[in-house]
Parts: C-alpha cells; structure tokens; sequence
C-alpha cells in the first residue's frame, strides 16, 4: 500500500514565494516543487535570493521535493551549452535547498527535421545532460509534455528504455490527453521509471477540467500505484485550473481552456487537492 504525499507547484496560486508557502500551510502540503518565485523562474534567482528563499522554506516548515526546471523546453538546434550552463545553475540550487531531483522536458523538433534526426538530437542533447547530472548525484525527471519528443506513451517509453534507467519519469496522467493521447495505461508501461507524478486533468477536447473530470484516469492510477507500491508516493499537485503567472512561459495560452470557474487562484487549488484528496480516500 502506497503512501500519497502531497507536493505543489504552488506558483499557480500566488506569484508572491511567500504567500505560496502560507498557502501550502493552510493547504496541509507539506512539499513544493519549485518553479516561480515572485513572477520569475526560480533558475533566475541570485545567490542572495536563493538564501531569501531557503530561509522562507524553513520559517513555513516547507520542503523542496524537485526543482520544476525548463532543461530541454528549447529546439534541438539550440546552443547545448547553454543548457549546460542551465543545469549548472538549477543544480547550484538544488544543493542549496536540499533536493536532487530536476523536471526537464526533451526537446521540441527543428520546423522541417525528420523524426529520425529529431529522436537522435534530442536523446544526444538528454545524454550530455544526465553526464552533468551524474557528476553531482542529481536525478533528473522527464515530464511528457505536448510538442516535444515525448509527448505520448511510444515515444517516453522508447526514451527511458534507451537510457536504461538513467532518466527517470515525472508522469503527467493529464498531459496526454492535452496531446490528444490515450491517458489509460500509461502507468503500467512506464511504471519501472516513475519517480513520482504531476496531477492534472483534460478532457478527451483538450480543455483542462478540475481532477477527476476528464480523460486522465487519475483515479484509476492512483489505485494502480496503492496496489503496486509501498511506502512514499509524492503526487505534485499542477491543476492549470486559472491562469496564473508564468503561465505563458510554460504553454501557450491558446492552448489552455478552462469548463470551470474560480473566484480565485488559491480557491482553483484547493478544490484540485481536495479532490484528489477524497480519490485517495477512495482506494
């Protein structure tokens, strides 16, 4: 039997890294899974601004399970070492706030390459980044995500095989069908290279619904895993039920439709987590 513990990307709820962590207090998370901290990405952040950050996580009694990072959010064609130097830094963070797990993505295609030399960029671009990653005991965790090289079951199953279990998995249940893929059975293939999960929801016309509404079979693999696991399982809570900051920079807002309505961010979030918090009551 699995134990589902609760992480967030709390940027959803506020831009201000403080008020993330009041309420993820009010909340009951105990983790956050760091991305936006006052309106910029967190791999922004001077050295000063990551000791802010560290201290406020300590006041709020908030620990960071993975660093929600953009590494591999680029075209294959672009400068690798500036995704070097990318995961430099975010692991410079990392160190600093107690974690060695890092999001990544990997790669979006060049407008006319083949998908042979599309898979061959982008697992060359991954493998110089898990070179940088092994050198510090860092992991890092691909999310599907719609556009880039894996973006179905197929292809992050082929990906992950390739890279014999170097790279693990982040699986977003709602991101397939965002993508237009099948949701069901994306446990059972991939679960050998699952470190933990993204929660969102989508229906089958691509518009993002609160969890348990759409097409992801969150439910249903929530009960895969508590049958499958024992011992932790963190679940990052990343409805996408209002539109936040830094929203744009981490899809296009075409892309982003909403069934529901919310008075407020921070209320958009809590129904989510409640939510998923009464399916996991449920197994």
């Amino acid at each position: 039997m699995a134990e589902f513990i609760f992480s967030a990307f709390a940027d959803e709820i506020d831009a201000s890294f403080e008020v993330q962590l009041q309420s993820l207090n009010k909340l009951g998370i105990p983790y956050i899974e760091l991305r936006g901290v006052n309106g910029k990405s967190f791999t922004t952040l001077t050295d000063s601004e990551v000791e802010d950050v560290a201290n406020l996580l300590d006041k709020y009694n908030i620990k960071v399970w993975a660093l929600g990072s953009p590494l591999g959010k680029a075209v294959t064609d672009c400068c690798a070492k500036n995704q070097t130097a990318l995961i430099r830094r975010v692991m410079d963070i990392g160190e600093r706030l107690d974690t060695r797990r890092i999001r990544m993505f990997s790669f979006y295609p060049e407008e006319g390459d083949s998908f042979e030399n599309f898979e061959h960029k982008a697992f060359n671009l991954i493998e110089s980044l898990l070179n940088e990653a092994e050198k510090r005991s860092f992991i890092l965790c691909h999310e599907n995500e719609k556009g880039i090289y894996g973006c179905s079951q197929a292809r992050v199953k082929k990906m992950l095989d390739f890279f014999g279990g170097r790279l693990k998995a982040v699986l977003d249940l709602g991101n397939f069908p965002f993508c237009g893929e099948e949701a069901k059975g994306a446990y059972a293939l991939l679960k050998d290279y699952v470190e933990y999960l993204h929660i969102k929801d989508c229906d089958s016309d691509g518009i993002i619904v609160p969890p348990g509404y759409g097409s992801a079979y969150i439910e249903e693999t929530l009960r895969e895993i508590n049958s499958d696991r024992q011992g932790d399982v963190i679940i990052t809570m990343e409805p996408h039920l209002i539109n936040f900051t830094g929203l744009s920079s981490l899809s296009k807002l075409d892309d982003i439709k909403h069934k529901f309505s919310f008075d407020s961010p921070y209320e958009a979030f809590a129904f989510a987590t409640d939510k998923v918090r009464r399916m996991i009551e449920r197994l």
